[in-house]
């Protein structure tokens, strides 16, 4: 198995849109501790833990890699992307520091988004960003103007940018409407890397989807996604990693932070291992 990466929300032990309970330093240590080579960060979080040097240092004397980066939002509604938001200006300082840096990307407002222009838009960025080791993995939601896989695999490979991929979520793979058989029609070089988590069957039109994606990811293999043959189709394209793991619900967030980092390295590794 390939390292593993524990997501920014999976350690920072509050709802997914709360400041984090728990410290970066604490976040890094259980991590490593737990068996995880890379961690994520947010970079709202980043001026909370001192900035970006200071959080690289954190996390290289764990042993760790900061590896993910969230979240690069607004450029598939936007007219322009010529200069760079706040977010690009941090990810790009950071992705000096740290070096190659997966950064999950896409569009939470609603929309629908036009395809050719979000297209060149993710262009623009990827073309700026390539020189600094950044991959752009483009998230779908199903309340977002990319609403679903598909749509986010359009708009990915009318960019042609080599630095641009889909990122799975499997919580949200499943909550657009994909199923194995979307997989079907892309090449693993597609596909940027691989949120393993699990939760209850939601339709794309659930009125509560917004309340649900931030309270019921739940650890991999612990809910009624076919997490197993989704990483096993994942597999038989080819995919061999990057895989990291995006959980977070009010019993997981509330464990102490050394034994959600246990669970959700030991949940993930037993998914991966079949």
């Amino acid at each position: 198995m390939t390292g593993m990466t524990a997501s920014y929300v999976t350690l920072h032990g509050a709802g997914f849109t709360d400041p984090a309970r728990t410290p970066f330093a604490a976040r890094a240590a259980a991590a490593a501790r737990a068996g995880f080579t890379g961690i994520g960060v947010q970079f709202a979080d980043l001026a909370a833990h001192g900035g970006v040097g200071a959080v690289r240092t954190v996390a290289a004397d764990t042993g760790l890699a900061v590896t993910e980066a969230e979240f690069l939002g607004g450029w598939a509604l936007a007219e322009s992307v010529a200069a760079p938001s706040d977010a690009e200006i941090t990810l790009a300082e950071a992705a000096r520091a740290w070096g190659p840096l997966r950064v999950t990307s896409g569009e939470f407002a609603a929309g629908p988004a036009d395809p050719g222009r979000a297209a060149d838009r993710l262009a623009e960025l990827a073309a700026r960003l390539a020189p600094l080791g950044v991959t752009l993995a483009v998230e779908a939601f199903a309340w977002g103007a990319l609403c679903d896989y598909p749509a986010a695999l359009d708009v990915v490979r009318r960019s042609g940018a080599p630095n641009a991929g889909v990122m799975i979520d499997i919580w949200h793979w499943f909550a657009t409407g994909a199923d194995a058989a979307v997989l079907h029609d892309i090449d693993a070089r597609e596909v940027a890397g691989v949120q393993l988590n699990d939760g209850p069957r939601v339709r794309p039109d659930d009125p509560d989807m917004l309340h649900k994606a931030r309270s019921t990811r739940l650890l991999p293999g612990r809910g009624e996604l076919p997490v197993r043959a989704l990483v096993a189709e994942l597999r038989n394209l080819g995919y061999t990693g990057p895989w990291s793991v995006e959980v977070n619900d009010p019993w997981f967030r509330a464990l102490p932070v050394d034994e959600a980092a246990r669970q959700a390295f030991a949940s993930a590794t037993a998914v991966l291992n079949g």
